[in-house]
């Protein structure tokens, strides 16, 4: 009996250790994501309030600035919207399951996010695609960097919210 008291203790700490850092690792990961998309929304804000002064008082701007500008537009909406499929902060219409019970409640959240994690992986799947012939037609991004490398971002983002949907499905969070 005191072994099993022991085994149990014992394997309750490790547990603990193991989710105290898979949340430490969550914790980072959200803050370094967080980081880097407010950096890259201030370039980007920089980037156009420059040209407007620029085109304006100057009577030209950068060449390669409004492809930046609308390069780093798809790259704050899809960090951004990884980051609300993260912190499960995003637009949701839950007109039923606000007049569920909680059981109802469960399943329906379970049944949204299996089917949010289908589109996702399906869009990452696709877009692959896409990139796949942007590098084979060598399609120009902006400056010397090609579109593909511009547009990695749509499989990244698109299969990481399809894994935290999927994730959410299996283990939903309790609220």
């Amino acid at each position: 009996m005191l072994v099993e008291v022991f085994t149990r203790d014992s394997n309750w700490r490790l547990r603990r250790r193991d989710n105290d850092l898979l949340a430490f690792m969550q914790r980072l990961l959200a803050r370094l994501e967080m980081y880097f998309l407010g950096a890259l929304f201030l370039t980007m804000l920089s980037v156009a309030f420059y040209q407007v002064i620029a085109r304006n008082v100057f009577g030209g701007g950068l060449l390669w600035g409004d492809e930046l500008v609308r390069n780093a537009v798809l790259w704050v909406t899809m960090l951004g919207a990884t980051s609300a499929a993260g912190t499960n902060s995003h637009i949701c219409i839950d007109i039923v399951a606000r007049f569920a019970g909680d059981r109802a409640r469960a399943v329906i959240g379970r049944f949204t996010s299996l089917f949010t994690s289908i589109v996702c992986l399906t869009l990452g799947w696709y877009s692959i695609d896409v990139l796949y012939g942007d590098y084979l037609y060598q399609t120009p991004g902006f400056g010397p960097i090609p579109a593909w490398i511009c547009e990695v971002i749509i499989p990244v983002a698109a299969f990481t919210m399809g894994l935290r949907y999927l994730i959410r499905t299996v283990k939903p969070e309790t609220t």
